[in-house]
């Protein structure tokens, strides 16, 4: 297989497998292995793909950090969430994928109980300005959807 296609073959497979973690998130139990699993594919196919940036690496240590927090993994979320706030101060990027930085960070820190940093975090998050009104929309919907672990 030629190398475009094979990264062409790992950008299908990670929306695949990103789009496939959502059905579990939204399930009201979701099963940890899978959940887990379809989210390590996802980052996993995301490094190898086409068209790759850095926008796509940051959102998907957001997506691991994301489902580490829902199953009540803070180290492991925290982890993920600073991988997220490093590649977007990196990489300089702004807007959606800096507001999300800050949401995996309050998140995960929340879920290890340290309430006045994850405090922090969440009104950075809140604080930054999201032009796109569909971003913002997508945005303020995970911001509102739980787990917070008793921080909002």
């Amino acid at each position: 297989m030629a190398q475009d296609d094979e990264a062409t073959l790992h950008r299908s497979q990670a929306i695949e497998a990103n789009n496939s973690v959502w059905e579990l998130l939204d399930s009201d139990v979701p099963d940890t292995t899978e959940l887990l699993g379809r989210a390590y594919a996802a980052s996993y196919h995301w490094a190898r793909a086409a068209d790759r940036t850095p926008a796509t690496a940051a959102r998907a240590s957001w997506l691991l950090s994301r489902c580490h927090a829902v199953l009540g993994q803070g180290e492991l979320a925290l982890h993920h969430a600073d991988e997220c706030a490093t590649t977007v101060a990196e990489a300089g990027l702004e807007d959606f994928d800096l507001g999300y930085s800050h949401e995996a960070r309050a998140r995960a820190l929340a879920a290890l109980g340290r309430t006045d940093e994850a405090s922090a975090e969440l009104a950075a998050a809140k604080a930054v300005e999201i032009v796109d009104d569909q971003d913002r929309e997508v945005f303020e919907s995970d911001l509102a959807a739980p787990p917070w672990f008793g921080l909002t």
